[in-house]
């Protein structure tokens, strides 16, 4: 009798964790567009929450949140689309028509010359090929991109509109103590604020400087390079300097002394320096995560899960941290909830 139930026990087991298998295998494909939803809806909240006390309605509310994010963000996304991609294959088409050996042979050893110029056109090349085929992949891909931008926008929606409930909900299902829960909330708001307004927001206002400086001179496709210089921006260890330093340089070279010497010094002394400026009134609050690790984990995260991975990478490396603190201090047994 008592095998009987055992094995009806084992069974009942098998039955549920191949429920959850079959589960995650459903999910697994649409993961990144639920947890990018899940993640704007946690940043957007407050934002959110000031139209619902305005509007009364929650789905009323949210409709209208959409709508003034949609018009905020993404139509000026669609406006500029198709600007940057006519600039970007016109900067591909223009690289790619420069003689590097000529401007190199005013300046040093013929042989190494030559070789510079041929590294260089290896380099474009390999870029331009690179950027041929993630575009194709795109196009070819279309239908399935669109379909997870309707699972970012519906997880988006309903995170937003049921936040309170869902927050409930998943702190019932915790088996954390509160103590613990309270911790990692407070570390996932800190990283969440020092990646997207320490990162994020500060790489774009950035990269907004920098293609105003380029328009001012008059500089051709400076949207792209100020996409670009956003983009290097929000990556760790890169910075917008990697657009304004070749750009200057190359305008020197050309001839332009003036416009070479305006954008290294804007870039130098005014761009770069608007991260430390901005810094400090976008950043209430940081999290306990040393620097070393935070910029391994947003480098391992963007490797993994792609833009997720921004907050992602260092939100594990956080939370595995607290786990690890914990231990040292011989504390396990405070991490959970006492029955």
């Amino acid at each position: 009798m008592a095998k009987s139930i055992a094995v009806k026990k084992g069974l009942v087991w098998i039955i549920i964790l191949g429920i959850f298998m079959l589960a995650f295998i459903v999910l697994q494909p649409i993961m990144i567009p639920i947890i990018l939803g899940l993640l704007l809806a946690y940043i957007f909240s407050p934002v959110y929450k000031t139209v619902q006390l305005r509007i009364g309605n929650k789905n009323l509310s949210a409709f209208v949140f959409l709508a003034l994010l949609f018009s905020v963000v993404i139509a000026p996304l669609i406006y500029f689309s198709p600007i940057i991609a006519k600039q970007t294959f016109d900067a591909f088409s223009s690289l790619q028509n420069i003689d590097f050996s000529k401007i190199f042979l005013k300046y040093l050893d013929p042989n190494l010359a030559r070789l510079l110029s041929s590294n260089m056109e290896n380099i474009l090349a390999k870029i331009v090929s690179g950027f041929l085929q993630q575009l194709t992949e795109l196009l070819v891909n279309l239908p399935s991109f669109l379909l997870k931008v309707a699972v970012f926008l519906f997880t988006f929606f309903f995170a937003l509109r049921d936040s309170d409930e869902l927050r409930d909900y998943i702190f019932e299902l915790s088996p954390f103590s509160s103590s613990t829960e309270k911790k990692f909330m407070e570390e996932f708001r800190g990283i969440t604020n020092a990646i997207v307004f320490g990162q994020v927001l500060i790489g774009i206002i950035q990269g907004i400087a920098l293609w105003v400086g380029l328009f001012i001179i008059g500089f051709p496709r400076s949207i792209v390079l100020g996409l670009i210089a956003a983009i290097v921006s929000i990556i760790p260890i890169l910075g917008t300097w990697l657009v304004w330093l070749p750009t200057g340089l190359l305008l020197l070279i050309s001839g332009k002394v003036f416009d070479g010497v305006f954008v290294l010094l804007y870039g130098g002394l005014f761009v770069s320096s608007l991260d430390n400026l901005i810094r400090p009134y976008l950043l209430s609050r940081k999290s306990e995560l040393p620097v070393a690790l935070s910029v391994i984990g947003t480098i391992g995260g963007l490797y993994v899960f792609g833009l997720t991975g921004l907050i992602l990478g260092p939100l594990i490396l956080a939370y595995a941290l607290i786990i690890v603190e914990f231990y040292r201090k011989g504390k396990l047994d405070e991490l959970f909830k006492k029955k």
